[in-house]
């Protein structure tokens, strides 16, 4: 009896070890990708495109402070900067290109 109860108990173990070892595989790739806590749903006509953030050189050329976090949404064909968002919080970034025209966009001078 006392050899069942162990081999349950160990089993319970090695199957808690392995979820908990998913869950944070899992917290880590979202983690890596800047989406924590985002709650996002995909399917094949899904507008989803992965953030793009201006570099030291392209905030330097807007007057934009070095460490703010900048969003670039839109680019000319010459690859320049068109419409950008300051980033705040995480919950600033936009994932859907759709909503660009938001009365909440930056678009910068020319």
């Amino acid at each position: 009896m006392l050899n069942k109860k162990k081999l349950f108990i160990l089993i319970s173990a090695v199957i808690l070890v392995i979820i908990l070892f998913f869950v944070a595989r899992k917290l880590i790739d979202n983690r890596s990708t800047g989406l924590v806590g985002a709650n996002i749903t995909l399917n094949e006509s899904s507008n989803f495109t992965p953030p793009e953030f201006m570099n030291e050189a392209e905030k330097a050329k807007f007057n934009l402070p070095t460490d703010s976090k900048i969003q670039v949404l839109k680019r000319n064909a010459v690859g320049e900067t068109e419409v950008y968002r300051v980033i705040r919080k995480d919950t600033d970034i936009i994932l859907d290109p759709s909503r660009i025209g938001d009365p909440d966009m930056i678009q910068p001078e020319k």
